[in-house]
């Protein structure tokens, strides 16, 4: 049967408002200790310290991509599949034997990465990273069966527990037991580590692993599959991320410490808000794209102008008060670089609009054209780092990811024009919601321009924008249609 479009009086809005509040709140610990994490270990450490922490992490974030993250990517792409077919144990015995491939592979290059540092804390950091990747791959593995199977307040509770002990332990190891910035990465692989041995015990997605479903078919199916996304993901990886490269290779580490922390604490703002939102609403999208592609579009086109309705006003926010949240959350060394953090917000936020071009090409299996498109990006960003932020500075490297994530966003476009195009039923919403945060913005700028206003005032101020936003357009955000079952 094919799947209508919802209504307005239909439950779906209802149960999309809470399972999206499900979802924030397990989000939302994650988001607040990330905000109390940062100002308290960026007034600890030196900003060379996390110049070293974020070369290592970062390459280790790669190492991740390359060799473990395509697997989860599998399980988005054929859990509906294989468990329609009743055959999930097939799957995830496949994936597992994956993983210990991978799993060998990065022991084999953590090992000789390790042994042929210099620096004593890098040795120490390599040990960790590694732990840590192992064990949170894993995690977030079963955490992907767990959001398909809709088991909302579980992945809350779970998320919220796993954040709290994090930061505990964090905490402890630092101030307690005067460890170095090892600490950070240490905690996280523990708490890895004890959420993996009780998701083993307790095994809430009841999955069912035997060698005896290890078939090469299937394997080749996940292979070709994995490996197209692979070139995607590394692709955009190397947008967000290779820029640290560059940065070190121009400028001293200290920049690369800056630099990393204010990305990730600008990044980790609006990225966490695009999370919740398709964890949400991906188990119906994938569902529709799996079982009736067709019908897929008109519900891509109601995400996305739920995406730019809530979506646009908060990346505006975030950006013209980027100079009081790095105040508040970052350490006196680290705030000069909040410059570069409107430039990140609308970067991530173009990012997501991007997956919903990627979902639809993945669906058609347009592969190799959006490999094509990743790898043009990812191209054009490390030339563009190489040229202006060697003439200009550390600074450029975020002006460059927000126009290379415009440009691949523009080709998406201009492949899949019917995506955006549902947006013109609502021109006169959009234009609204435009024209006020303009008119804001232009007060914004004259009041703290001309008045020199302090950090208390300003804030105050915000608060005041945010609400009659939302007083003006309150009926608009309510009456959009978000389906989700």
């Amino acid at each position: 049967m094919e799947d209508k479009p919802m209504t307005n009086m239909q439950l779906p809005k209802a149960s999309f408002r809470k399972d999206f509040l499900w979802y924030f709140l397990g989000s939302f610990a994650p988001l607040l200790l990330g905000f109390i994490k940062t100002p308290i270990f960026t007034r600890h450490f030196s900003k060379v310290d996390f110049g070293n922490l974020g070369i290592i992490s970062i390459t280790f974030t790669f190492l991740g991509m390359l060799l473990f993250s395509w697997i989860g990517s599998c399980i988005w792409r054929y859990y509906t599949k294989y468990r329609q077919e009743k055959a999930l144990k097939s799957l995830y015995s496949n994936l597992i034997f994956l993983y210990t491939i991978s799993f060998i592979a990065l022991a084999l290059i953590s090992w000789i990465w390790y042994i042929s540092a210099k620096i004593e804390l890098n040795k120490t950091l390599i040990l960790y990273s590694f732990l840590l990747l192992i064990f949170n791959q894993l995690f977030l593995y079963y955490m992907v069966v767990i959001r398909l199977m809709g088991k909302v307040r579980f992945y809350t509770l779970i998320q919220s527990i796993k954040s709290f002990i994090g930061l505990a332990l964090a905490l402890y190891l630092v101030f307690y037991q005067d460890m170095n910035i090892s600490a950070l990465v240490l905690s996280l692989a523990l708490v890895d580590l004890m959420s993996v041995v009780f998701l083993a015990f307790y095994n809430p997605a009841n999955v069912r692993l035997s060698y005896k479903d290890i078939n090469t078919t299937i394997l080749l199916e996940l292979l070709k599959y994995g490996s197209l996304g692979l070139i995607l993901n590394i692709s955009l990886l190397t947008v967000t991320y290779s820029d640290r490269y560059i940065i070190a290779l121009y400028h001293d580490l200290e920049y690369v410490g800056i630099y990393d922390q204010v990305y990730k604490i600008s990044q980790l703002t609006v990225l966490a808000l695009i999370t919740i939102y398709f964890n949400t609403i991906n188990p119906r999208l994938l569902s529709v794209l799996e079982s009736n592609y067709d019908s897929s579009l008109e519900y891509i086109r109601k995400y996305i102008y739920s995406f730019v309705l809530f979506g646009v006003p908060i990346v505006f926010y975030l950006s013209v008060f980027s100079p009081e949240i790095s105040t508040v959350l970052l350490g006196k060394e680290f705030r000069e670089g909040y410059m570069i953090m409107p430039f990140i917000f609308v970067a991530t936020y173009l990012h997501g609009v991007s997956n919903f071009f990627e979902l639809r090409m993945k669906f058609a299996n347009k592969m190799k054209r959006l490999g094509l498109i990743a790898i043009s990006t990812a191209f054009l960003n490390i030339i563009l780092n190489l040229v202006f932020v060697g003439l200009f500075g550390y600074q450029w490297a975020a002006y460059t990811t927000m126009v290379s994530y415009a440009l691949m966003l523009f080709i998406f476009y201009m492949s899949d024009p019917q995506v955006l195009n549902g947006l013109s039923k609502q021109k006169k919403e959009i234009y609204g919601i435009l024209g006020l945060l303009t008119i804001q913005y232009v007060l914004y700028q004259f009041i703290v321009d001309k008045f020199r206003i302090e950090l208390g005032i300003r804030i105050v101020i915000g608060l005041i924008f945010v609400l009659t936003f939302f007083l003006i357009f309150r009926k608009t955000m309510l009456k959009a249609e978000i389906p989700i079952n």
